[in-house]
């Protein structure tokens, strides 16, 4: 199934809640991965409120490479569910319903390091488990992203907002990150086109497709960061419709990379 890796180049443009809000409503299976290394637990305390992880995560996920287990097994013992955002009505009749799961992240700095010699068999085995795998890399910094997972990876998305601060930081980080994904799967994830930069021009300007773009909503991103209750028609709202869109045009967008077909431009808007 598709990998696709979430990350950041400046301060607070938005990349855990987009990746949250991909996972909530994803097409399919998914499976959402904390891998930041600069970590915040956001999801764990907001969405999830920290109170269901029950020490679950990439720590469990590092004791069981020291203990030689197969990290596929692990992986899944390691996963907790996601729950599903409220939803008014029944699905429709013969609707299978969405498997989604979260993999919380580091929860102790002096982990990060120990899990340097993990990065590799983890990799291998998100690219290797059935349901798509969303990763939250979290802000870039000055390690960038972590190489392992940029090589299994179908879509690696530097998400970004049109103010020219955050293109600045775009600016700064998109070159090292060319170098570790090759063009047709690196891709910019715009939140906010057009305050005041259309995404049409910012694709132009840094020669890289802006493969799905989420509208303005700083008090609907707010709710999902913050753990706060979700409107029963939340799906039906603006900034939800938007993660769906997005989510159908990535999936489709790598399972055309991995059939070996071309991959549309980007969005112009």
């Amino acid at each position: 199934m598709n990998v696709v890796v979430v990350c950041s180049a400046s301060g607070s443009p938005g990349a855990s809640v987009t990746a949250l809000g991909l996972a909530l409503t994803w097409p399919r299976d998914v499976l959402l991965v904390d891998a930041d290394r600069t970590p915040s637990q956001s999801i764990l305390a907001g969405y999830l409120r920290g109170d269901v992880a029950q020490g679950r995560g990439l720590p469990g996920l590092l004791q069981a490479h020291r203990e030689r287990r197969e990290l596929i097994d692990a992986l899944e013992e390691q996963a907790v569910p996601l729950p599903e955002p409220p939803a008014r009505g029944r699905p429709a009749e013969g609707e299978k319903p969405v498997t989604r799961g979260f993999v919380p992240g580091f929860v102790r700095l002096g982990t990060i390091d120990l899990f340097n010699r993990v990065w590799r068999d983890l990799a291998l085995t998100l690219a290797a488990v059935h349901p798509d795998v969303i990763v939250d890399a979290g802000r870039l910094g000055v390690a960038g992203l972590q190489p392992d997972l940029a090589e299994v990876a179908d879509r690696v998305l530097l998400t970004c907002r049109s103010s020219l601060p955050s293109l600045a930081g775009v600016r700064m980080y998109l070159g090292p990150l060319a170098e570790l994904v090759p063009d047709d799967r690196l891709g910019l994830l715009m939140i906010g086109p057009g305050r005041p930069y259309p995404a049409k021009e910012v694709a132009e300007q840094f020669g890289v497709p802006v493969a799905a773009t989420i509208p303005w909503e700083p008090r609907g991103a707010d709710d999902l960061a913050n753990g706060n209750p979700l409107a029963p028609r939340w799906r039906g709202q603006r900034l939800a419709s938007s993660y769906a869109e997005a989510g159908r045009a990535l999936v489709s967008q790598a399972d055309a990379l991995r059939a070996g077909e071309p991959v549309g431009a980007g969005v112009d808007a």
